[in-house]
């Protein structure tokens, strides 16, 4: 047990890969399947094992050198298949017309415009696409932070769950490791689906809230510098985050009801009682500053990687009006109209969306605040 607790950190990395299963089928479950008993020796140290793993001592992994390496290999898993299992439904969502009234607003702009349009109508959709596109811009980066941040605690958890039970369950029990795994699957599913349902939806109206306070009294002739840009999101933003989470994720993200209340009333004692481990242990997760961490400096992280795209189109949008080049110390003097600036913001948005899974695998999955929180998922079951 002592060896778990010096590695957990490095556990946790590969540990969230062994859950992925749930979406991302058996590639990692092979994986897993091959090193669990290996995983298993240090559980079983000191606590009489059995003499199948005591007559095969090799299986146990016992140096840092063989831990790394096998958790790396899950976590190479993990960070390709987690996310991206869930991505789909969160950018369909995101891009829905019901979440995302860029779109449609720009298609009334461009019927308007071929009609030769003036007057009242017109200039009430520019405000309103100003609000809705930095609005969709905040609220893709906290989606897609508060996704995987809270996936991946919820990997971690079945993980531990799982391995425990596998390795310690009574002959008799009336659950199989694979009930297990597919019960615990069941309620990821849920919460999941309730994140998509109910906190996407919350994040999206708040955000559009937060930027129609900020940008209400801002021309859309109004000459902004890129700093500006930067200021006005990150006002949005901070907003955002305050009202999304400022009564604590744990409130935002799991239902009111008590913990595994949704959950069938016909199931066994035994099942209920992991239901209840699941969720007792997921709240305590999202009580504790680590998950706040890891959302927070997620959201930073893929909100740099918008910014930087969004700074490369405005740079190219001020040399084109100014008709030359101008060069990196000048970048200060660059400004342009509000109204030009509204399709760079949407152009990035839009670029993030579609490039979420990569961001999330090679940058966000590497955050050390995201891994910390991944062990402190894991390290809620270590006695």
């Amino acid at each position: 047990m002592e060896v778990l607790r010096r590695n957990r950190r490095k556990i946790a990395i590969g540990s969230a890969a062994i859950a992925a299963t749930a979406a991302a089928g058996y590639a990692l479950y092979r994986v897993y399947n091959k090193n669990v008993s290996k995983l298993g020796g240090w559980d079983a140290q000191g606590k009489g094992s059995d003499a199948k793993r005591a007559s095969n001592e090799p299986e146990t992994l016992t140096s840092d050198a063989e831990i790394e390496e096998v958790f790396q290999k899950l976590r190479q898993v993990a960070a390709k298949q987690g996310f991206s299992t869930w991505s789909p439904a969160l950018t369909g969502d995101l891009l829905s017309p019901e979440l995302n009234k860029v779109v449609g607003i720009t298609a009334k702009l461009k019927e308007l415009k071929a009609a030769a349009a003036k007057g009242g109508e017109k200039l009430e959709l520019w405000k309103e696409l100003k609000v809705e596109t930095f609005a969709q811009c905040v609220a893709v980066v906290w989606g897609i932070s508060v996704l995987n941040s809270f996936l991946s605690v919820q990997l971690m958890i079945i993980a531990r769950i799982s391995t425990l039970f596998k390795l310690h369950a009574p002959p008799n029990s009336e659950l199989q490791y694979n009930d297990v795994r597919t019960l615990l699957e069941k309620e990821l599913e849920k919460v999941i689906d309730r994140f998509m349902k109910k906190t996407l939806r919350d994040i999206c109206s708040i955000s559009t809230e937060s930027a129609a306070k900020a940008l209400d009294s801002v021309d859309l002739k109004r000459m902004m510098s890129f700093g500006d840009v930067l200021s006005t999101l990150a006002c949005i933003s901070s907003t955002t985050e305050f009202r999304i989470s400022g009564k604590g994720w744990a409130r935002t993200l799991l239902s009111a009801k008590k913990d595994g209340e949704d959950s069938d009333t016909t199931c066994s004692k035994s099942e209920a009682e992991l239901r209840d481990q699941y969720h007792s242990n997921l709240r305590r997760v999202l009580e504790g500053q680590d998950f706040e961490f890891a959302v927070s400096v997620s959201a930073r992280s893929v909100s740099d990687m918008l910014m930087n795209r969004c700074k490369d189109l405005f740079i190219m949008q001020t040399e084109q009006r100014s008709g030359a080049k101008r060069t990196r110390e000048s970048e200060g003097a660059r400004a342009l109209p509000l109204a030009k600036v509204v399709p760079l913001v949407s152009t990035s948005t839009e670029q993030i969306i579609a490039d979420c899974n990569p961001i999330i695998e090679y940058e966000v999955s590497k955050l050390p605040e995201v891994i910390r929180a991944c062990a402190d998922a894991f390290s809620v079951h270590v006695a």
